[in-house]
């Protein structure tokens, strides 16, 4: 049987880990208590960590770990789990740890696939590397706000996890964090997270949103690859860096908010990260950028429609190139002749079908646009209404019904924000309005 090349990667640094975690052979203890196994810290010898028993004992049912072991009558803080310290222990049903722990070593949890459930005391800081690997029935756990560093492949695998919660405070989601979680469904990513790494959430098939806070700066490769089911993909402000890959295989994806203010042109050679296959999506810019990234939506094949917000001041080369299929452009810009276009203007639009397309415009700009390029090749133009959720040329209960759509999140198909009193958000206070101009009230 063939293995994968992902298979073959976890495999080897499967071998590094533990082989490189083994500060001593297993089975050297310095003392036993109560059927646990510990090493004194070489760094304090008042403090121990709970170790492996031997090569051919392993831990089994329910663990109690004290937070104090006393030994030669001298009383011990126990502080580590160390590396491999439960790993392959098959028949540990539960396990709890006391409030001393500060770090869980590389493996300590590997391949427990009979542990359901582990309290994770405040004060733990450290998770480390393939720490629960492999946990298959693990199905939910709460990582304390004290973590500080939760290492690569620390959950990988552990395919019946439904539920996560992360610390307030995490910064780093590393390489293959989650990767392979099929039934992970429900996680927050905190507002102090700066980076996704590699395979964070490679193959979490059951999420339905992804919302990458304001703080990320960078997603890298894979990071959201294979997330079959996500409809909706929101991009946080500060993201600068999106690898080509990062939502390859999210074919379900329905609309795509971006908000990103600064975001790094893509790789002239690539394609865009967003080319959901499995239905047509939307995109709508959030209201504060200015810029367009060259090549964002670049053989987003299936793009239906996208709706630019004025604040948009330049667009970048290839920026919609190769959209076939692309309906509707809603474009807020109220000058366009004033804006800039990349050095390749006929490349923004290029593969779009210009004579099908509908391009709306601000009241009284058609003209402006008529005569100012990659715009001028547009054969169909219409004047926005106010208060025109799906740019139909008239405001009704239509209108209406998509903004208790999308309140709702019901409905991600709207080539609009819904959003007619402009804060940011759309709330009972744009539903009114909308039905004040079908009412004739304003």
């Amino acid at each position: 049987m063939k293995t994968t090349f992902h298979t073959q990667l976890f495999r080897a640094l499967l071998v590094v880990v533990l082989t490189a975690a083994a500060t001593s052979p297993a089975g050297a203890y310095d003392f036993m208590v109560d059927s646990i196994a510990y090493n004194y810290n070489s760094n304090d010898s008042t403090t121990v960590s709970v170790v492996p028993i031997s090569k051919t004992e392993y831990y089994k049912g329910d663990i109690l770990i004290p937070e104090t072991v006393t030994y030669n009558n001298n009383v011990h803080s126990v502080t580590n789990i160390g590396s491999r310290a439960f790993a392959f222990c098959t028949q540990l049903t539960s396990i709890s740890l006391p409030c001393s722990i500060v770090e869980i070593d590389d493996a300590a949890f590997l391949d427990c696939y009979s542990l359901t459930e582990i309290d994770l005391p405040e004060g733990l800081k450290v998770i480390g590397a393939f720490a629960f690997c492999s946990c298959t029935n693990l199905q939910s756990i709460i990582i304390p706000n004290s973590v500080e560093v939760i290492h690569y492949l620390a959950f990988m695998n552990d395919c019946n996890l439904k539920t996560v919660v992360l610390p307030s405070s995490l910064e780093i989601i590393n390489e293959k964090t989650f990767e392979g979680c099929t039934n992970l469904k429900d996680v927050n990513l905190p507002i102090s997270l700066k980076s996704i790494k590699a395979d964070a959430f490679n193959g979490c098939q059951q999420f339905s949103t992804v919302v990458v806070p304001d703080s990320v700066v960078e997603i890298g490769n894979h990071a959201f690859n294979g997330c079959r089911n996500v409809k909706e993909v929101t991009i946080g402000k500060s993201v600068k860096r999106i690898s080509i890959s990062a939502f390859s295989d999210c074919r379900w994806i329905e609309v795509l908010k971006w908000n990103a203010e600064e975001c790094e042109d893509f790789d002239d050679s690539g394609v865009s990260p967003f080319r959901p296959y499995g239905t047509q999506f939307s995109v709508v810019i959030g209201n504060n950028v200015k810029r367009i990234p060259s090549r964002l939506l670049r053989y987003s094949i299936t793009l239906k429609s996208i709706d630019i917000p004025a604040s948009v001041t330049e667009i970048g080369n290839n920026a919609l190139d190769t959209c076939l299929y692309l309906q509707t452009i809603v474009s807020r810009i109220p000058s366009p002749s004033l804006i800039s276009y990349g050095s390749d203007v006929e490349s923004i639009f290029n593969g779009v079908n210009k004579e099908t397309c509908v391009v709306f415009v601000p009241s009284g700009t058609i003209d402006e646009y008529k005569a100012t390029m990659p715009w001028a090749s547009f054969s169909h133009f219409e004047e926005i209404v106010d208060n025109d959720i799906n740019c139909d040329g008239v405001v009704t209960a239509a209108d209406v019904t998509m903004q208790y759509n999308q309140i709702l999140n019901n409905d991600y198909t709207s080539p609009s924000t819904c959003d007619v009193d402009g804060d940011g958000e759309v709330t009972a206070a744009d539903i009114t309005k909308t039905y004040n101009t079908i009412l004739g009230n304003q």
